[in-house]
């Protein structure tokens, strides 16, 4: 807690010139930790819809290349929380508010690796994307995926610094619900599908919103080392309407593009149930939950965010899979897919039970 007592000018010290952290020996388990591992669990959903999308427009499944887009959306996630946690180490170190899901991997807070070790780890990862992007068969997908490799770098890297300006909500939902699909998409078929692109947009405007209330958590301490989130930029109220009023417009949009022919029924059913937790968000920001920073209010609202736009990409897929297979669309694709969705169904019930052992 001492850390709060810090003048604001040390607080905001390039890690790069933190000379006691760079002589520590190396916690391999805090090197994980910086992973941040369970975050990766996402990236099974934006892939393999892009994927499923492709099924559903009757182009075969390409296994080499959905491989490909799967490690490439994880390498380039990974890359993300180790550059993260080198240039946002001021701001996790003013943190005193963080829950399970904010205010970074406490690794490098807590000294347990050298923060040059996190931004050369950062570095060698941004190379091996560079590779899997020279190994992609076309100039569209190359330059999407370096699109992605580009904002996620500058996410919180000098000179971008994005998410310092108040572009960071926008910018992961341009990566986790944009580009990477897009990559897995134009592996697969060479162009980008309307039905994809009206399944993306209102997931991606709950994807800028759920890292709205993520920031929300993290405003204080945010503000305390200059880092502009857009919930430090409105403050506090303001952000709280935005969130709550992007829910009904999502759905609102879902619907118009299924009206539209665009989004076939099935596929806007399952997605449209996910429409229960954004009534329980919006019940839990309304009254407050965020407002005070206490940890034990906040994690479950940073909890169901996080997995809100999980669960409406997955309910997607699952979409998607169900309308391909009244088309009689090859079975062993729909298999695959099917087991990789399921997969993911059965990491999160795990993760659902972990987070209820952790408010007991």
């Amino acid at each position: 807690m001492a850390v709060t007592n810090q003048p604001v000018s040390e607080l905001a010290t390039d890690p790069a010139t933190d000379t006691p952290g760079q002589t520590a020996p190396i916690d391999w388990r805090g090197f994980v930790r910086l992973a941040r591992l369970r975050f990766l669990l996402y990236n099974l959903l934006p892939v393999g819809l892009a994927v499923a999308v492709s099924v559903h427009q009757g182009h075969p499944l390409l296994l080499g290349w959905y491989v490909l887009a799967q490690l490439f959306a994880w390498t380039v996630h990974l890359m993300t929380h180790y550059c993260n946690e080198y240039f946002d180490l001021a701001a996790d170190r003013a943190n005193v508010y963080f829950t399970p899901w904010t205010g970074g991997s406490r690794a490098l807070v807590d000294g347990l690796v050298p923060p040059v070790v996190a931004l050369g780890t950062a570095f060698v990862l941004a190379a091996v994307a560079q590779l899997m992007i020279v190994a992609m068969p076309t100039w569209p997908a190359r330059l999407a995926a370096t699109a992605a490799v580009v904002l996620a770098w500058f996410y919180t890297a000098p000179p971008g610094r994005f998410n310092y300006r108040g572009l960071g909500e926008v910018t992961v939902a341009a990566i986790l619900n944009g580009l990477w699909p897009v990559v897995a998409v134009l592996l697969q078929t060479g162009t980008v599908p309307v039905l994809l692109l009206a399944i993306l947009a209102p997931t991606a405007l709950l994807q800028t919103v759920r890292m709205m209330v993520m920031n929300l958590g993290d405003r204080r301490s945010d503000a305390q080392v200059g880092k502009r989130t857009v919930p430090v930029i409105v403050g506090y109220d303001r952000a709280v309407r935005i969130i709550v009023t992007a829910q009904p417009v999502a759905y609102a949009a879902l619907t118009g593009f299924a009206v539209a022919g665009w989004v076939p029924w099935l596929v806007w059913a399952p997605m449209t149930a996910t429409a229960a937790i954004s009534v329980w968000l919006v019940l839990r920001l309304r009254r407050g939950e965020m407002r005070d920073l206490d940890q034990r209010r906040m994690t479950p609202v940073v909890f169901w965010a996080s997995n809100h736009v999980s669960l409406i990409v997955g309910a997607a897929m699952l979409g998607v899979l169900l309308d391909t297979a009244r088309t009689g669309a090859d079975g062993g694709a729909l298999t695959l897919l099917g087991a990789v969705l399921a997969g993911y169904a059965g990491l999160f019930a795990h993760r659902l039970w972990l987070a209820s052992r952790r408010q007991r």
